[in-house]
């Protein structure tokens, strides 16, 4: 049996993993996870990390890409700043003694919780195993998964976060095209999360808010969207992408998260949190936007409480209790 096997083996005995396509409890072998009643097998994938995606689902989710190279590094060179400065707080008040991390990118997120004594376990597509295996991310805590069919028993975790996922549930590439059934994706997203959270556990959800007419973290158009000559000319420049807040868009405001959350899947409570230390500015510190850095950042870090869930934030930042 080789390490990676034995270190997936002992991590398992932490939480319950189940079969994402019927829910049934999977059981392990030396490099596989069978499931005993769909009759499911989930093989250790290239690079040595499983791959818990349903079968229906593989085929979709293998189109998608990875996590590009340049955003790996940016989660690798903030993350422990970003755990530090915005997580370290929450987490003396929520203590869990596990995490999961839904759409874990290159997997820094596990790394930093692991490092301050949490047991995480972190999902991506995947694509993202080359990231892993390039940074040394045990395969006992990172999979490959989908989001809206999470490979672990109801009541799993204390703590899930997902930042910067939702706005790519429900695309067709992974980018800004929606697809036809985008609403019952991010539905069942909501509910994947809630289900794998303990009672009273606790939920982060991070992303640009749709109610907010400026995004400088996705570009305005992808290979499937309509061209859009005007917005991509002033991205171009400035590397603001200008977009529409109201109907079908790929960014979510706050109150479809609360809606998503709360109204459908059943949460009990939520809150907009203050964006101080979730920020690194890095983005500000070059190009069109450098001279403005001291401005976005003195705006981002003191928005008063009464406009943190309002078309006054750029950001949905949310804290929701099960």
């Amino acid at each position: 049996m080789d390490q990676s096997t034995q270190c997936s083996r002992e991590a398992a005995k932490n939480v319950l993993f189940v079969c994402p396509s019927c829910r049934a409890t999977l059981t392990m072998a030396d490099r596989f996870f069978r499931c005993e009643r769909c009759k499911g097998v989930y093989p250790l994938a290239e690079y040595g990390y499983f791959d818990l995606t349903p079968r229906q689902e593989s085929g979709t989710l293998a189109e998608l890409a990875s996590t590009p190279d340049d955003y790996a590094e940016d989660q690798h060179s903030s993350g422990e700043r970003l755990f530090d400065e915005f997580l370290r707080p929450l987490l003396a008040a929520v203590r869990p003694a596990n995490a999961l991390d839904v759409g874990c990118g290159a997997g820094e997120m596990v790394k930093q919780f692991q490092k301050n004594g949490i047991t995480c376990y972190g999902i991506d597509l995947p694509s993202n195993a080359r990231h892993w295996a390039m940074s040394g991310a045990d395969p006992g805590f990172v999979f490959g998964a989908d989001a809206r069919w999470l490979p672990f028993a109801d009541n799993s975790f204390d703590l899930v976060t997902s930042f910067g996922v939702i706005e790519h549930i429900g695309t067709l590439n992974g980018h800004c095209t929606l697809s036809e059934s985008y609403v019952n994706d991010r539905l069942r997203y909501a509910e994947e999360i809630v289900r794998v959270t303990k009672a009273n556990g606790t939920i982060v959800i991070a992303a640009p808010n749709k109610s907010f007419p400026v995004d400088i973290q996705h570009g305005p158009t992808d290979a499937l969207s309509p061209k859009a000559p005007l917005r991509s000319f002033v991205c171009d420049k400035t590397g603001l992408n200008v977009h529409k807040t109201w109907g079908d868009y790929h960014l979510p405001s706050y109150s479809e998260v609360r809606k998503l959350f709360l109204g459908h899947a059943g949460a009990t409570s939520w809150e907009a949190l203050p964006l101080k230390g979730y920020f690194g500015f890095g983005r500000f510190k070059r190009g069109f936007l450098r001279p403005f850095s001291y401005l976005a950042e003195a705006y981002v870090q003191h928005i008063p409480k009464v406009f943190l869930s309002s078309c006054l934030n750029p950001y949905v930042l949310v804290k929701i209790t099960k």
